[in-house]
């Protein structure tokens, strides 16, 4: 009874794990089959993925291809009728200018046959004499100029020996002035001397001295009035820069002035 139990319980058990075995087996039959169920579908949606892709891109591809040609054939196009334009315009402009040309050639020799040819000549004449005579205007001003300018410098040398003989003259006077008041203090005091001497050898004496500061004096005043005669004769002389009329030469008179470097034209 135990053995056949045993056989029961032992075939039940074997019976369960082939029933665990098929459902095992079941099971991972239906996974296996959603797995490549899974990878078939996903390997479809990939390549119809690819498939858009590749047609999207062949389509951009055909459209930048055609534009890019469409421009290249509207460039040729603008290139060669502006080819066609410049070239029309050039042969317009030269056959203008020819034209111009041909116009200009004979408003010339129609110019040149109606003006005498003397006119140049009398031109040509006009335009050489007023040249000889620039030049020559130009030169004798250039040498009166400089005539001048010597003058201007000549006088100026005289005018400062003039103003250094004045200022000499001066300082002299000035001297002169101080000896001359120094004269006349010394006589004064000898007059009041006079008036209170008592011994006639001392008067005499005084006499003596007052008589040699008369002559002094008299010297002094001499001198003074030397001076003063050079200092107005030199304030005549100073003249010199006064106008002087030359004589003409070439039949032009000239007043000159070494005060005025202008004078004269």
């Amino acid at each position: 009874m135990s053995n056949t139990e045993n056989s029961a319980l032992i075939a039940l058990s074997e019976l369960k794990n082939l029933e665990a075995a098929r459902v095992a087996e079941v099971e991972s039959e239906r996974r296996a089959r959603e797995e490549a169920e899974r990878r078939a579908r996903e390997e479809a949606e990939r390549k119809a993925r690819e498939l858009a892709e590749r047609k999207a891109r062949e389509e951009a591809e055909r459209i930048a291809k055609e534009t890019a040609e469409r421009e290249a054939r509207e460039r040729e196009e603008r290139l060669r009728l502006q080819e066609a334009d410049l070239r029309a315009r050039a042969e317009q402009e030269a056959r203008l200018k020819e034209e111009q040309m041909r116009l200009d050639a004979q408003v010339k020799l129609a110019e040149k046959k109606a003006r005498p040819m003397w006119l140049y000549g009398i031109l040509a004449v006009l335009v050489i004499g007023v040249g000889v005579g620039g030049y020559m205007i130009y030169d004798y001003i250039q040498k009166r100029d400089e005539a001048e300018r010597l003058a201007q410098i000549e006088q100026k040398k005289k005018d400062d020996e003039r103003a250094a003989e004045m200022a000499a003259l001066m300082k002299e006077l000035k001297g002169l002035q101080e000896e001359q008041n120094k004269i006349k203090a010394q006589k004064d005091d000898i007059e009041n001397q006079l008036k209170n001497v008592k011994d006639e050898t001392e008067r005499q004496k005084l006499l003596a001295e007052k008589a040699a500061l008369d002559a002094q004096l008299a010297a002094n005043e001499d001198k003074q009035k030397k001076n003063k005669g050079k200092s107005g004769g030199g304030s005549k002389a100073s003249g010199d820069g006064e106008p002087k009329s030359e004589k003409p030469k070439g039949g032009i008179s000239v007043s000159k002035n070494v005060d005025d470097p202008l004078d004269g034209l």
